[in-house]
């Protein structure tokens, strides 16, 4: 597929996406009620799950499904099943791994993406669609529900993300797979990318370190404020 970072595909896809989100977060925060948001979270977790099935069975309808990459084992594919599980249960455990998951990683997929992963014609489409319900999902937990990590979160996401990668690195070895990308590097012009395998590991490591601070940042100021991340009231 011939796709250019920031060009104008790219670009409009991130216009689309961004309003998407703004105008889902204003509505639910300002103009449904109470029950209405809850039938709300349903929908949204509807779609969520259902888009990650239908992906499964395109691939598997054009005969490109394969275990090895395909299986909802990356960052990205679990925290599908974080944020929905955060939405639907407001378990805060879920929700801070949703947070530090999805914005560090599903906000990375969108911003700089991997066209070596665009194998079908709705291959661009279904990236921004699977990545922007993650953060959707985490977006209106902040927003609508006013959910916040708690102190020693960040510690907690750091602990339990390399505990993950350790599992991961086992079932790669068995199924021959990539996930988490810890036997090759992904495609991409992300600046977190440098040098070859088993290098770029390392830069990895502290980059997503570095990058798990910097988004709770804003939930340290939010809770010494006290303030909810609302748009309107």
């Amino acid at each position: 597929m011939n796709f250019e970072t920031f060009g104008l595909e790219h670009n409009l896809y991130l216009i689309g996406t961004f309003t998407i989100w703004f105008l889902v977060l204003f509505t639910g925060k300002v103009i449904l009620n109470l029950e209405q948001r809850r039938i709300f979270v349903l929908l949204l977790i509807f779609i969520t799950i259902s888009q990650e099935l239908i992906d499964d069975i395109l691939r598997w309808n054009v005969g490109i499904w394969d275990v090895a990459e395909d299986l909802p084992l990356h960052m990205c594919g679990i925290s599908f099943f974080t944020s929905t599980y955060a939405l639907y249960s407001k378990n805060q455990t879920a929700f801070e791994l949703s947070y530090f998951w999805g914005l560090a990683g599903a906000f990375q997929a969108i911003i700089t993406p991997d066209p070596t992963r665009f194998v079908m014609d709705v291959s661009l489409f279904w990236n921004f669609l699977s990545h922007g319900l993650i953060i959707l999902n985490v977006l209106w937990m902040i927003v609508i529900d006013n959910m916040r990590c708690r102190v020693g979160s960040y510690l907690n996401a750091i602990i339990i993300t390399n505990g993950i990668l350790f599992i991961i690195s086992i079932v790669n070895s068995i199924l021959g797979g990539n996930y988490w990308f810890i036997c090759e590097k992904p495609g991409g012009e992300s600046p977190f990318i440098m040098g070859e395998w088993p290098l770029y590991i390392i830069g990895f490591q502290i980059s997503g370190i570095l990058l798990l601070g910097l988004f709770y940042i804003p939930m340290i100021i939010l809770r010494k404020k006290g303030k909810q991340f609302a748009i309107s009231s």
